[in-house]
């Protein structure tokens, strides 16, 4: 899409069009995917991811549909100068690029990262923690042993010896 307005924009003849045509597929092909087949894999994930993957979709389209609206005005038919042109272009930039970002921040900040499949650490854990505490809850989950639950596997722990039956509680943690 980028590319055929580009050199649409460095052609002298009236051919510039047929490249802006060719944009303009590219243009509707990506707008499909992102309001309909995206759309459809946020609403999956859930109603705030949905509701922002909208919101920031459809704004990208929007402005992404005035982009051409520039180009026609200014490469493509010359109506309005090279001053005004980089206004416009400019003024798309920043609604497109930072105005996006902001969006998509303030959209994300009611969604859990775990939704999203990313696992964020706070700042104070120490690297790695969050990995040996993820490993040790699999240990558990796979031994069947959790909180004050001792014994397992024909283990002996204190006055509790267990033969691969249910954990025994004990009251303390000796995991």
């Amino acid at each position: 899409m980028i590319v055929t307005g580009l050199v649409g924009a460095l052609v002298a003849s009236s051919y510039k069009w047929g490249y802006f045509v060719f944009a303009m597929f590219a243009l509707f092909f990506i707008a499909y995917e992102l309001l309909w087949v995206g759309r459809i894999h946020a609403r999956h994930i859930g109603p705030e991811v949905s509701r922002t993957y909208m919101s920031c979709g459809g704004l990208t389209i929007f402005l992404w549909f005035l982009y051409p609206i520039a180009w026609g005005l200014s490469e493509g038919g010359n109506v309005i100068a090279p001053d005004s042109e980089a206004i416009f272009y400019g003024i798309l930039d920043a609604l497109a690029k930072p105005g996006f970002g902001m969006l998509l921040l303030w959209g994300h900040r009611n969604i859990d990262p775990a939704i999203l499949g990313l696992h964020i650490r706070d700042y104070a854990d120490p690297i790695g923690a969050q990995r040996i505490n993820q490993n040790e809850k699999n240990t558990h989950a796979n031994h069947g042993l959790s909180g004050g639950l001792v014994g397992h596997d024909n283990t002996t722990t204190g006055a509790t010896t267990t033969n691969n039956t249910a954990p025994v509680s004990t009251g303390v943690n000796n995991v």
